[in-house]
This record gives C-alpha cells, structure tokens and sequence, in this order.
C-alpha cells in the first residue's frame, strides 16, 4: 500500500508537482528544486503542460514564458510528431497555448488556433546547460536541433557500458518510435552518423540495425547526463491516464468505475513496461479493481511528483 503521506495529495497534484520539478530544471521560476537527477525531454512537457489549459494557469503562464523565450532548443517537427491522439478538449488547450508562442515569438508551431491575452513574465531563465538535468537541452546546443540530435539522445539515454560490454543495438523503427521523428527522417539520418563513425551498423535481411561506435568519446564531450532518464512520451502518458482516471471516479457509479480502472490498467501496461515499472496491479478481483489501480498510481506518482523513481515499496 502506498504510504499515508501519498494518500493526502490527489493524483492531479502529484502530477502537478512532477510537472511543475521539471520545469523548474529548464529555468521556469518555483518554489524549489526537486527533479535534479532527471534529464528532462522539453517537448512532451510542453503538450502536457499545455493541455491542463486554465486549470492550472500559474504553471501555463510560467511555461508560455520561458517558450516565448527560449523556443530555439525546440523541435517543431517533434512537438507535430508527438501531438498525435490528443481529445478534443486537450486539442483546444494546445492550439491556444501554441498561438500564443506564435504571436509573442518567430516560431511557427503546429496546430496553433487562436492566441490568449497574455503578457510575458520575464522570470524564466536558463542561464547554463550545465546541470546534468539539461543535457538534453545541451545536446541540441552542441548539435542542432532535429533527428540527428534525438538519434544520438537514444543512444546516449542508455548506460554506458565497459569496454567489454555490448552497446545498445535497434533498429530505424525502435530509434524512430522512441524519439518522435518519423522512420524516414531517422534512416536518413543515421546513414551520415555510421559514415562520420559515430555509429556501427549491422543489416538482418531488410532491417538495418545501429549501435554507439564511439560512445565514450561522445559521453566525455556532451558531459554529465542525469541519472533517471525516462521516456517522458510514456511517462505522462501515464500520469494524464491515471488523472482522468481518478477525476472519472468522483462521478461514475462503481461497476462503472471498476470497468474503467480494468481498461485504463490493461491500456498502459506496455507504457509501464518501457518504464522499468514491473510491479503492476495484479486485476485478479473484479471489485478491487479500483481501489488496487488507485493505490498503485498514487504509490508510482507520489514517488514521481517528489522528484524519485519508485522503488517496490512505492508500488505495493
């Protein structure tokens, strides 16, 4: 079970809270640091930060600033990418949010509607790319935005391995799912990356699979790295899950409600698996459906909101 001090805070809040720790790594101004160790992937918290819309206006405003401001480390082509199967009502959020960085910037982002009244804040700053928290940021400094950059982050997100060890190996779909670019921009790309010798390629059949060929030379100049390294596309695709969730419970019936938290379990498992999150919630009684998804997730996302990754205390 999760701990008394999860229980006091909703999911939306322990949501909130991981939303508003990583923010405050890229230079949005809060209360205080809690998300250090984590490298943190700026375009899936952009969306999700833009489709909680006017419920949460202090942390929209903060993060239309700090857009406004720094929207060169952002990939257009990855943000359209990743806006793919957002409701209708996160769909609106988002194209006010993206109009309003359109009308107070040079950009152009994707499905932007009608802009919202806004007046910048002034108080984001990103002054350095040094934390280990910013590496992905610093990636795009050193290289440019776009999938040549997000190919090496794939590589670089895994741990480095002994001169003995065998570096991580996948191939164009794997690279081009992981990262949000599509399989053509990635094969277009990772073809002058294995001639300039950054990395190795190896053919089975018709598939074309790459690997770091130089991956202590590159780790030594891109510098430190955070230590907890999620995919955020799944992370929060989680978190917005789990939310939904628990907003559905205060009005569904509890046959409903029960059916519901079944269905949003089963949904996430793969995201939850790519996570390294193996201690799911094991279904096996109808009538704890609910309660046994709703103490799991505020186990998973109180640890998240503080800034940890769960251990399997977190998750019982």
């Amino acid at each position: 079970m999760p701990s008394s001090k999860a229980q006091k805070y909703s999911l939306a809040e322990q949501e909130l809270n991981l939303l508003w720790g990583a923010w405050v790594e890229l230079g949005v101004s809060g209360w205080q640091r809690t998300h250090g160790d984590w490298a943190i992937d700026p375009e899936p918290l952009i969306i999700r930060t833009a489709t909680l819309g006017d419920s949460e206006p202090r942390l929209r405003d903060e993060a239309l600033d700090w857009c406004i401001r720094y929207p060169r480390y952002i990939s257009r082509v990855r943000l359209r990418n990743l806006l793919g199967g957002l409701s209708s009502s996160s769909s609106d959020a988002w194209g006010r949010f993206a109009a309003t960085v359109n009308a107070h910037s040079n950009v152009r982002w994707p499905n932007a509607t009608q802009e919202v009244r806004y007046k910048t804040t002034g108080r984001s700053k990103l002054e350095s790319l040094e934390r280990p928290s910013r590496a992905w940021i610093r990636l795009r400094a050193m290289f440019g935005l776009g999938a040549r950059t997000e190919i090496l982050r794939f590589f670089l997100d895994d741990p480095p391995r002994s001169k003995s060890g065998i570096s991580r190996m996948a191939d164009v779909a794997t690279i081009a799912s992981s990262i949000g670019y599509a399989k053509r921009n990635v094969a277009e790309e990772c073809e002058p990356l294995e001639k300039a010798g950054l990395l190795k390629m190896r053919q089975k059949g018709n598939r074309f699979f790459y690997s770091f060929a130089r991956d202590a030379e590159l780790r030594a100049l891109v510098g430190e790295i955070a230590s907890v390294r999620p995919d955020w596309p799944k992370l929060l695709k989680v978190t917005s899950a789990f939310v939904a969730l628990e907003s559905a419970a205060r009005s569904m019936p509890g046959k409903a409600i029960m059916v519901e938290a079944y269905r949003v379990a089963q949904s996430l498992d793969d995201d939850l698996h790519v996570l390294g999150i193996e201690a799911r919630p094991h279904l096996a009684q109808p009538d704890s459906y609910w309660p046994e998804v709703r103490d799991f997730a505020h186990g998973l996302m109180a640890a998240w909101g503080s800034g940890r990754w769960p251990t399997e205390d977190d998750r019982r």
